[in-house]
Order: C-alpha cells, then sequence, then structure tokens
C-alpha cells in the first residue's frame, strides 16, 4: 500500500508547480523574459540605498536613506495610437517579441477586434519615438500606445474600432486622462482616417 503521507507533499509540490509556471504557447519564452525583466525593475524600486555625493575636496556628504510611506506610481497621462504598417496581427507580435526592431507598444488591436495587452500600463513602451506633445519631449515616459493592425491602405474594420473605444473609456476612467488628450493623439492616424475615428469616439471620452 503506497504511503499517502509521502505522496501528498509531492502532489502539492506539483500543483503549485504547475499554477506557478508560465502557460505554454507561441510567447511563453517571450513571456518568461517579461517576468525576469519585471522582477530586476521591482528590486530596483526595493533598494533603500541613500545617495552619495562627494564635494570638491573629495568629502562624501552625510547622507542617509529614510523611506516615505506617501507615494504611489507615476501614471500615464497621454495615449497615442498608431496603425501597425504591417499585415497582419501575428506579424506585429513577432516584431514586437524581438530584441533587434527596438519597438514596442501597450496594447495592439487585431483586426478582429481582440486586444492583445502586451506591457503594463505603469511601464515605459518603446512607440512614440522622437515626438512630442506640447511642452512634453519623452513622450514614452507619459503615453499608453497602442497599435491597430493595419497596412496604412484597408479601412478600419468596426470590431476593431469598438474594441478600441471601449480600450479608450476604460483607460480614460482608470488613469483620469482628459479627453483633449484622448481626441488629439489620434493624429498620427493618417487624415483620411482621423475624421472617421473623431465621430467614433466623441461620444465616449
Amino acid at each position: 500500500m503506497k504511503n499517502h503521507s509521502t505522496l501528498r507533499p509531492l502532489l502539492f509540490a506539483l500543483i503549485a508547480f504547475t499554477a506557478c509556471s508560465p502557460k505554454l504557447g507561441p510567447y511563453a519564452a517571450t513571456n518568461k523574459v517579461y517576468v525576469e525583466q519585471a522582477e530586476t525593475f521591482a528590486q530596483t524600486l526595493q533598494k533603500t540605498e541613500p545617495v552619495v555625493l562627494i564635494d570638491s575636496t573629495g568629502t562624501r556628504l552625510p547622507s542617509e536613506w529614510v523611506g516615505t510611506v506617501n507615494f504611489n506610481l507615476r501614471k500615464p497621462n497621454l495615449v497615442i495610437i498608431h496603425y501597425t504598417a504591417q499585415d497582419s496581427a501575428a506579424q506585429t507580435l513577432k516584431t514586437f517579441t524581438l530584441v533587434k526592431p527596438q519597438v514596442s507598444a501597450h496594447y495592439v488591436i487585431g483586426a478582429n477586434g481582440k486586444i492583445y495587452h502586451m506591457l503594463n500600463d505603469y511601464l515605459r513602451a518603446w512607440h512614440g519615438g522622437v515626438g512630442r506633445w506640447g511642452s512634453v519631449t519623452d513622450i514614452n515616459s507619459s503615453s499608453i500606445g497602442i497599435e491597430l493592425d493595419n497596412n496604412g491602405t484597408e479601412p478600419f474594420p468596426e470590431e476593431q474600432i469598438s474594441s478600441l473605444i471601449l480600450l479608450l473609456s476604460k483607460l480614460k476612467k482608470d488613469y483620469n486622462i482628459i479627453f483633449p488628450t484622448l481626441l488629439s493623439l489620434i493624429m498620427p492616424i493618417p487624415f483620411t482616417k482621423t475624421l472617421y475615428f473623431c465621430s467614433k469616439t466623441i461620444g465616449v471620452l
């Protein structure tokens, strides 16, 4: 007869391993890298080392770390909408999971309306390039990037627009992003498409 007291810990360990392991699939490897990078950032945030300053005589100035209890995460206050200029959502996802292109976005919306969330909203994606908004010269640091699956010549499907509107509404509510910012930053999309987006979004933002 098998010893159930011996098997039980092994069973619990197997269940825990299965629950904590990244889901298998075509993006399992990049999902693992994402988690590892996020853990590295978390370790950086947890450091409690005081600033080190040396004066002109080579003397270190006195310093001490005293952690405040009043803080939170800096939230995004801009939304930038692009189109992918690629032939499919799958192609865009592949591009955004390769190191060499050095490009990413928080969200990709497929032509069928499926939303791919690729980066935590509080982290900095690489989608804005050297663009600026008013006095903001580093828009990647203060914005959420949304990419629409479109090669630049085809119409945007109704399913895709509907998903975009719902996502914009959620982001506006979550981060209190003001209406003119959301509307104006639709402008990176070609002008022939802009009027359509404005008419579709103005009622919900």
